[in-house]
């Protein structure tokens, strides 16, 4: 990995709304600036979390190998995607990115909700867990 490589977005094949979220980035990925990896199959990546780790939360993990997570991780690929990236900048003004991991959180532990309003198959990891 380089540091001019794309940004490696993991998501989780099995869950509806993060399939559903990763065919979204591929169409306003124009200029190809991320690599969206199903976190069932990662390949090799420096510093990759455990399984368990990369199911609770999204990541990715740049050229340089510097990882992020969570609503850290949405900023960055905010910042990768020029249509996009005006979410990125308002995410960096202070006490903002508390709210964009506070945002995070609550979309992410109600995967099920938003899965039912957009149609998509719910997160089977969740399933599994309950």
């Amino acid at each position: 990995m380089t540091a001019t490589d794309p940004l490696t977005v993991l998501y989780d094949a099995d869950c509806g709304i993060c399939s559903h979220s990763a065919a979204v980035l591929r169409r306003l990925d124009s200029e190809h600036r991320l690599r969206l990896v199903p976190l069932q199959a990662p390949g090799s990546l420096p510093g990759l979390p455990t399984q368990e780790e990369l199911l609770a939360v999204m990541h990715v993990v740049d050229g340089a190998g510097r990882w992020d997570r969570g609503g850290a991780a949405c900023l960055r690929i905010a910042d990768a995607i020029p249509a996009l990236r005006p979410l990125a900048m308002v995410g960096r003004l202070p006490f903002a990115g508390l709210a964009v991991e506070w945002l995070y959180v609550l979309a992410a532990r109600n995967r099920g909700r938003l899965s039912r309003l957009l149609g998509v198959e719910g997160c089977a990891h969740r399933a599994r867990r309950a």
